[in-house]
């Protein structure tokens, strides 16, 4: 277990809320790193960036020097109108480029500006957990306080699919106060993987409709929506109504596989997004020009290449892959529908704690069995409590406890290697097993 690492007593009082060693994709990369592991936890993915996209970079790259130089803090005026024209028929309405976009750093940039634009000190924001680990601390910076319901999979057998996560309205209803602003919707959803079904998405806009709440958005994997999924992609602010209320966000980094990037998105009502680009017009470095247009060239291109429908075809094949592959090694994987990354039940393997010379004394048991599997089995996940409640103890213990996260956006050699990896370190665990 890693040691606490010291930070100012002059520091902000609402740094408190955030571990000082960093997230959880810090301490893993570099545990990856240390024990030369295959890395299939944090998800940047491995494969190679399509020629068009890199062409595009290098016209854009090419270019009159104008082009090296400041724009529009809203957005690139190529790149939101690419983004307006994109986005017609997902959204079913054409959306104005110049007042109803924003172009971010990243989609985390997007998260952030959002939520320090609407949340004042005081104000609650409703988020789903599992979590991506940006929300409560953006929330938290915002002087905002993050209120967790739960996405549970069955309480009588083993999820199956992502679909079989669900929420409950009434759960939702009970953590709605006074205070009670916004709600932050995942979709697909990271890491579960789930894609939400149309009934499920008009209940919470019901919901958010009844509390005059705020949507946040976040459809970052809306192109990896695979061939079984119960549903398609539905965009949360093309419900009935839902438009006036909701921020999308999107990421050039999930779409086209290069997160390097840093290219993300809002979209919404211009009174939405005017709001955001008065926080967004103060982060430095929030146009990168140059990257913008090589995103609308490419971007303009996925209308006729068909990009995105081999893409995910390909994506559905490494999901297969490393599914199968971790059946066969003896992990309970859990089939996602949707994103890049597989939540796999991980009770067959041995508590690290109860192994000779254990020295992990982290009381999560997901993060000793994720550090174990990087440093003595070779192979990195993510443990998934780092998305819960730190005071939901029951969640961290009885659903995240037994599951770790595995990304599949790698190469299929790097899927190939892991799962050798897995096998062998099964078959010393069965071998022990028997001679004892």
């Amino acid at each position: 277990m890693s040691t606490a690492r010291k930070i100012s007593p002059k520091s902000a009082q609402r740094l408190g809320a955030l571990d000082p060693n960093g997230t959880v994709f810090a301490e893993f990369t570099a545990l990856a790193i240390k024990h030369n592991a295959v890395n299939l936890g944090q998800g940047f993915p491995t494969l190679p960036v399509a020629d068009f996209i890199k062409e595009s970079a290098e016209r854009a790259i090419a270019k009159s020097s104008l082009l090296h130089q400041y724009t529009r803090s809203e957005g690139h005026v190529r790149l939101v109108n690419a983004l307006s024209n994109y986005y017609v028929d997902k959204l079913g309405r054409k959306l104005n480029p110049l007042t109803e976009i924003i172009s971010t750093v990243g989609a985390s940039e997007a998260i952030y500006s959002t939520i320090q634009a609407f949340i004042n000190p005081g104000d609650e924001v409703i988020l789903m957990q599992p979590f991506y680990d940006s929300y409560p601390a953006s929330v938290h910076l915002a002087g905002g306080k993050p209120v967790f319901v739960s996405l549970r999979p069955p309480s009588d057998r083993p999820a199956t699919s992502s679909d079989d996560w669900k929420v409950d309205i009434a759960e939702l209803e009970s953590a709605v106060t006074p205070r009670t602003k916004m709600i932050i919707i995942n979709n697909p959803h990271n890491p579960i993987g789930k894609v939400f079904r149309r009934e499920e998405l008009e209940e919470i806009a019901a919901f958010a409709t009844r509390h005059d709440l705020l949507v946040l958005a976040d459809e970052v994997y809306e192109t990896l929506v695979y061939s079984d999924s119960p549903s398609e992609l539905i965009k949360f602010a093309s419900l009935p109504g839902m438009f006036e209320r909701t921020i999308t966000v999107g990421s050039i980094g999930k779409m086209f596989g290069v997160t390097g990037w840093k290219i993300g998105w809002c979209l919404g009502h211009e009174e939405l997004i005017r709001a955001i680009w008065l926080v967004h017009q103060f982060i430095p470095f929030a146009v990168v020009t140059p990257l913008q247009e090589a995103t609308a060239d490419a971007l303009e291109q996925t209308q006729t290449n068909g990009y995105f429908e081999t893409t995910r075809a390909e994506y559905e094949a490494l999901r297969n892959k490393l599914q199968a592959s971790l059946t066969s090694t003896g992990l309970t994987p859990t089939l996602p529908h949707g994103g890049y990354f597989i939540l796999a039940d991980t009770s067959s393997l041995p508590d690290p704690a109860l192994q000779p010379g254990h020295q992990d004394t982290d009381p999560r048991r997901d993060f000793r069995l994720c550090r174990f599997l990087t440093s003595e089995v070779g192979v990195t996940a993510i443990p998934p409590s780092a998305f819960y409640d730190k005071s939901d103890v029951k969640g961290q213990q009885e659903v995240a406890g037994h599951l770790a996260r595995f990304a599949f956006c790698k190469t299929g050699e790097m899927i190939d290697e892991a799962a050798e990896r897995l096998k062998s370190y099964f078959e010393r665990v069965h071998k022990r097993t028997k001679q004892e």
